[in-house]
């Protein structure tokens, strides 16, 4: 198991350092990607064409990162490694990282269980995209040198997963619809209090 992780990584990341403007990407993507979660999410707060139902999503979302980041702490208790720069040789290293716990990723961790959230409740034909971009974060934690394939597939399992709870949960428990519908409408702008 140990060395197919170590063969997939160096099978992404030995082309890490080949095109700089490739490299670029990756390195915006594993470094800035959550500033860029946290912009998206705002905009889709405050200016969605759907207001209350993309709020609640969001809500949704938020309780998704919560548990996952729980679940993520605990895979993290009972299986750990460092980065790959550590132990094995020829790694190209992209961006620096402190040497802890690479398992999971929390990049990883983060993308997939707010996307994954986004992807299974949303109707939009180009819903595909909230997985495709948390892939992409994933992917450029290993381009870059700071993290295994098994790091960020167990980030997305964790995530999918905690996004279907959080989903089954919502549909099961009346008091936190209740919440996500008062949270949703709180200080509502007027312009979209005269749609809904």
């Amino acid at each position: 198991m140990n060395q197919l992780n170590n063969n997939l990584f160096y099978a992404i990341n030995h082309f890490a350092g080949q095109v700089q403007v490739i490299d670029w990407f990756f390195i915006i993507a594993a470094n800035f990607s959550p500033i860029l979660l946290i912009l998206f999410i705002l905009y889709r707060w405050f200016f969605s064409k759907q207001l209350i139902n993309s709020r609640q999503r969001i809500f949704l979302a938020g309780l998704s990162f919560v548990f996952a980041e729980l679940l993520g702490k605990i895979a993290g208790l009972l299986y750990n490694h460092p980065q790959p720069f550590v132990h094995l040789t020829g790694v190209h290293q992209l961006v620096n990282h402190a040497v802890d716990n690479a398992f999971p990723s929390d990049h990883s961790l983060l993308f997939f269980s707010i996307m994954s959230l986004l992807f299974l409740t949303s109707q939009s034909k180009y819903r595909s995209l909230y997985l495709v971009s948390a892939i992409l974060v994933g992917l450029a934690r290993i381009w870059v040198g700071v993290h295994y394939p098994i790091d960020v597939v167990a980030s997305g399992l964790i995530g999918f997963f905690s996004s279907s709870c959080i989903l089954w949960l919502n549909h099961k428990l009346a008091w936190l619809n209740l919440i996500n519908q008062k949270i949703s409408h709180f200080l509502l702008p007027k312009f979209s209090q005269r749609r809904h």
